[in-house]
């Protein structure tokens, strides 16, 4: 049976790196139904929220790898 595989390789300009990561993010969602972009999107959305909030220290994404065992 034949195997057929989606394959995007990207070069990326990192002088430029918002609107290079947007055209990567189109050329993937591309790649599916219209149902499924809204979902995909959403994902993306929901990542780039927990990435921020973690740059800013808002939010630590799981538990911290050294703890104070002082008394």
């Amino acid at each position: 049976m034949a195997q057929i595989q989606n394959v995007l390789r990207v070069e990326l300009d990192p002088n430029n790196p918002v609107p290079e990561a947007c055209q990567v993010i189109q050329a993937i969602i591309s790649m599916y139904t219209i149902a499924e972009r809204a979902a995909i999107i959403e994902a993306i959305q929901d990542e780039l929220g927990v990435a921020v909030k973690q740059l800013k220290g808002v939010e630590a994404h799981g538990e911290p790898v050294r703890r104070n065992n002082r008394k």
